[in-house]
C-alpha cells in the first residue's frame, strides 16, 4: 500500500523544485534583457547577454541534475516537505544518483543548453536556434510527459517507486 501523504509531499517538493530550475533560467534571461536594453546589442557589450543565457542555461540544468544533493542530503522542495532520498542501502546519494534519477526531466533543460551554446557562435547561432525551436518545444513536451508519468508512477506502484528511483537504485523516505 502507498503512502498517500508521501506522495503528496514528493509531488509538492517536485513542483517546488521545477519552479527553482524555471527561476534560475528566468533570472540570467531577465539579467541578459537588460544588459541588452542597457548596453546594446553590438560588439562585445552585445555578447555578454549570450554569455549570461548560457551561465543561466548550465544552472539550471545542474540544479535539474543535482537537486537531491544540493541542499545536504536533499533538494530545496524535500527539504521544505521534509523528505529526503536515499540509497537502495539507506545512505545518501551522489551527485550520479541524482542526476541519474533525475535525468529524465533535463530533456528540456539540456536542449536549453545546447541553444544557449550555439547562441555563443557569433551569426551562426542565431540561424541555428531558428531551426531548434520545434526541437526545444518538443523538449520541453517530452519533460512534461515525463513528470507526468513520474507522478503516475509514484501514485500507482505500491512501494511508491518511479522509473528514475529504479534507474539510481533510490528511494525517497521521511
Amino acid at each position: 500500500m502507498t503512502d498517500g501523504d508521501l506522495q503528496q509531499k514528493r509531488i509538492v517538493a517536485g513542483l517546488i523544485d521545477i519552479a527553482i530550475a524555471i527561476a534560475i533560467a528566468l533570472v540570467f534571461n531577465v539579467l541578459s534583457w537588460v544588459l541588452t536594453a542597457a548596453l546594446g546589442g553590438d560588439g562585445v557589450t552585445g555578447y555578454l547577454p549570450r554569455i549570461l543565457n548560457f551561465i543561466g542555461a548550465v544552472v539550471s540544468l545542474g540544479y535539474i541534475l543535482g537537486r537531491d544533493v544540493v541542499a545536504g542530503d536533499r533538494s530545496i522542495g524535500k527539504k521544505v516537505q521534509n523528505i529526503r532520498v536515499v540509497t537502495a542501502a539507506g545512505g545518501p546519494v551522489t551527485f550520479n544518483e541524482s542526476a541519474r534519477r533525475n535525468g529524465i526531466f533535463a530533456i528540456g533543460a539540456a536542449l536549453g543548453l545546447l541553444s544557449a551554446t550555439l547562441g555563443l557562435i557569433p551569426c551562426l547561432g542565431d540561424a541555428v536556434n531558428c531551426l531548434l525551436l520545434p526541437v526545444m518545444l518538443l523538449g520541453l513536451l517530452v519533460s512534461v510527459g515525463a513528470a507526468i508519468y513520474e507522478i503516475l508512477q509514484i501514485t500507482q506502484q505500491p512501494d511508491g517507486i518511479r522509473f528514475g528511483d529504479k534507474q539510481a537504485g533510490t528511494r525517497v523516505v521521511r
